[in-house]
């Protein structure tokens, strides 16, 4: 599964699970998300790398929405702010966003 294809897919009961992706980190990385766990930043048995838990994800994607005005992220968008945060520690801003 891509990282585009799950975040699209991310629900409300998808709490408690860390996303590992492979990099460089884009949209169409290959993705998985397990449950958290100790050591939870060391890459899993397919070589994919920690990106963030699914609850900060949501938080992303939350403060997205917020300095859009409420507008829902197209899946790009989300990748791209996701991915922002979890290489910056901090949110992609509108001045900030990324062609």
């Amino acid at each position: 599964m891509t990282l585009e294809e799950l975040i699209s897919r991310l629900t409300e009961t998808d709490d408690g699970l860390t996303v590992f992706a492979s990099e460089p980190w884009t949209a169409q990385s290959d993705a998985t998300a397990v449950p958290n766990r100790e050591g939870s930043s060391q890459p899993d048995a397919e070589g994919r790398t920690y990106l963030l838990e699914t609850v900060l994800i949501r938080d992303v994607l939350e403060t997205w929405r917020a300095h859009h005005d409420g507008a829902i992220p197209s899946p790009q968008e989300a990748c791209e702010a996701v991915i922002y945060y979890a290489e910056n520690d901090t949110y992609l801003h509108p001045e900030e966003d990324l062609p």
